[in-house]
């Protein structure tokens, strides 16, 4: 049997300020890095083994969707709008304080324990992830390499 929070993998990331200062710290980190054409940190599941990893993407699709280009955005990764959506939730938990985040936190963990909507937008991921390398692999692997 799954322990109670097998379906609320979000609202630990969310309950933990420091954990979430170094989770959107780094993807600020690279986004900004990208954003400014400086080289960001390059996959090590694609440098290691030459197949792009289920992320592989999503630094420049967020970049493109931040700049208002939801064509090419969704032409790198179909999931830029949720991470996007995720990065927003993380910075607002981190920056408004307790008194308004916890009674959302709450809700949040509600919804995934009732839902398992994380686990289903993670399945979705690797499906996502499997198909484009299934079924495109030679244009998904020339899409991240640019």
């Amino acid at each position: 049997m799954l322990p109670s929070n097998a379906f609320a993998p979000a609202s630990p990331l969310l309950r933990d300020r420091k954990f979430a200062i170094v989770v959107a710290g780094t993807a600020g980190a690279q986004i900004a890095l990208v954003s400014l054409n400086l080289p960001g940190w390059e996959c090590p599941f694609f440098r290691v083994t030459g197949i792009p990893c289920p992320g592989c993407g999503l630094t420049r699709a967020v970049i493109l969707l931040l700049k208002g280009d939801v064509q090419a955005s969704l032409r790198f990764h179909a999931f830029a709008p949720i991470v996007l959506l995720t990065a927003v939730a993380l910075i607002l938990v981190l920056l408004l304080p307790r008194s308004i985040t916890q009674p959302a936190i709450s809700k949040v963990t509600m919804l995934e324990q009732q839902t398992g909507f994380t686990v289903i937008i993670l399945v979705g991921l690797i499906l996502y992830w499997l198909a484009r390398l299934l079924f495109m692999q030679t244009a998904f692997v020339q899409l991240i390499r640019g």
